[in-house]
């Protein structure tokens, strides 16, 4: 195959002009860069990434490389404890024009995955792996409180943690990301019970989906039967569940990271 007709994922189109995964993915939805669907995933051929990139310098919001530099300085206050400094490193994000979704998508997360990286490789204490995620449950809290995207609320999201995940930051971290689409989010958190998780999407009005938040060790038995009790009790509830899983029921999405839950979640509002 010729370098002109090489096929390219979105994720390796990002990486080629230097944006962020989303922001490729925002020119596909548009019509901007033109993709084509292979086994459910997108694909650009070189040739009309490189027309994109010859005429589209890289924009001042998202996937700005002076956001991975906004990035690393709040890692380094994370690491350092420096809840001020943390938020200072956001506040002059938003301050500049960049949303909160781009905030926590290229400023939060890849933070939070250095820190992950660096405690698995002994490079940090355990308790400056908790700091660091106390810092941005924080951090969170205050986004939450900053003026709410305008016009008509877009419908209810319910995120929880299926029995047995401890891990309740990437579920908190899902509902900010809802919240800046417009959607209201109900986050039950860490460990939560099938039949609370039942009853709470029962109660709940206008419900769009469920979004079950796991990380790579959620113990998979649990994952099932969280998702079979939901299904047993709400068969035409849309669920959500965080991470791949293979061998879930044909109504359940499985998805791999934040941007595309965002993306089933477009497409799930628009259906």
């Amino acid at each position: 195959m010729s370098n002109s007709t090489k096929m390219l994922s979105l994720s390796e189109a990002a990486e080629h002009l230097g944006l962020h995964y989303m922001t490729v993915y925002k020119y596909v939805r548009s019509g901007k860069l033109a993709a084509q669907k292979n086994d459910g995933s997108w694909q650009i051929s070189k040739i009309d990434l490189d027309k994109l990139s010859s005429v589209e310098p890289a924009p001042a919001g998202r996937g700005h490389r002076a956001l991975g530099k906004k990035s690393d300085l709040f890692l380094q206050a994370l690491v350092a404890g420096d809840q001020s400094g943390s938020w200072s490193v956001i506040h002059g994000a938003l301050d500049v024009g960049v949303g909160v979704e781009d905030v926590i998508c290229e400023v939060v997360v890849p933070a939070l995955r250095s820190v992950g990286d660096e405690w698995a490789r002994g490079q940090l204490q355990v308790y400056e792996e908790h700091r660091a995620s106390s810092i941005v449950l924080s951090i969170l809290g205050r986004l939450q409180s900053l003026p709410q995207r305008r016009g008509r609320k877009r419908g209810s999201v319910l995120i929880a943690c299926p029995p047995l995940e401890t891990h309740g930051l990437p579920a908190a971290i899902c509902a900010e990301l809802i919240r800046s689409r417009g959607f209201s989010p109900t986050n039950l958190g860490a460990d939560t019970p099938v039949d609370t998780i039942v009853q709470a999407a029962i109660s709940t009005d206008e419900l769009a989906a469920l979004v079950l938040s796991t990380v790579s060790s959620t113990p998979q038995a649990a994952v099932f039967e969280t998702v079979n009790g939901i299904n047993e009790a709400l068969p035409k509830l849309p669920i959500m569940v965080g991470g791949v899983w293979s061998g879930l029921p044909d109504n359940v999405l499985s998805i791999d990271g934040f941007p595309a839950m965002l993306e089933q979640l477009e497409q799930l509002s628009a259906s």
